[in-house]
């Protein structure tokens, strides 16, 4: 609905005043009192009538509303500093293999998300949530952002091993978040390029007496990723995913 520049007034008489904004429960239960239920009832008393019934600040600042005038200033909403999502099971699961499947669904989903706002993220976090309702959470930063599916799971499955290795009851939940942004910049996938299903391998780890092994994305993850995004695109979420 569009409200021309100067008809605010004239838009504001079809309404109660209980629905204005920042009009409460308590003054308006008070207005009810003084028969003034509407935007009418109160212009009709006019800014000194107002501030007569309700004191100098209240009657003015109810003067303004129901006029439309508003000095508060207009801020844009601030970007998300999270992409996340989670799922809360019909039935806790015991099994580690089928705790790991999901956290696997939940990462394409989230890495489709990212993907979709243009963003690459370097903090990785897993959240579990125990039958008992203990919630834990296990959280890392990588050296450089990512946004592919094979990417953030080499990130989260450690994670998640980690959370489960330390306490070993029933999972309810579990959910995954990626934060510490930087913008993805890159061109779409050229839909006439075929992928290779086995290519080479990405750059290798670090030594093994590193406690976490380096996390690296290559073109190609970027570009696969951004293929099967055209592919649910187009057959729906579930028509691929991870063997």
């Amino acid at each position: 609905h569009v409200v021309p520049p100067g008809t605010e007034g004239e838009f504001l008489r079809r309404f109660s005043l209980g629905e204005l904004p920042m009009v409460g429960p308590k003054l308006t239960a008070r207005l009810a009192q003084l028969a003034i239920r509407t935007v009418d009832d109160a212009r009709a008393h006019g800014e000194a009538g107002l501030v007569g019934l309700l004191g100098a600040r209240t009657g003015a600042w109810l003067w303004a509303r129901v006029h439309g005038v508003d000095p508060s200033p207009v801020h844009a909403r601030e970007a998300a500093k999270s992409v996340s999502r989670e799922d809360t099971f019909a039935h806790d699961l015991h099994d580690d293999a089928a705790i790991e499947r999901e956290l696997l669904r939940l990462v394409g989903r989230v890495a489709a998300d990212l993907r979709g706002d243009g963003l690459r993220a370097r903090t990785i976090t897993v959240k579990v949530r125990d039958a008992d309702f203990t919630t834990r959470q296990a959280a890392r930063t990588l050296d450089a952002p990512v946004e592919s599916d094979r990417a953030i799971a080499e990130a989260a499955r450690p994670l998640l091993r980690r959370l489960r290795a330390a306490r070993r009851v029933p999972v309810r939940l579990l959910g995954i978040a990626c934060s510490g942004f930087g913008e993805a910049r890159h061109a779409a996938p050229d839909p006439a390029t075929q992928l290779a299903l086995f290519g080479d391998p990405p750059p290798a780890a670090r030594p093994p007496a590193a406690p976490e092994p380096t996390v690296v994305e290559t073109d190609r993850d970027r570009r696969l990723a951004r293929t099967l995004d055209a592919i649910r695109g187009r057959f729906g979420r579930d028509a691929i995913g991870p063997a």
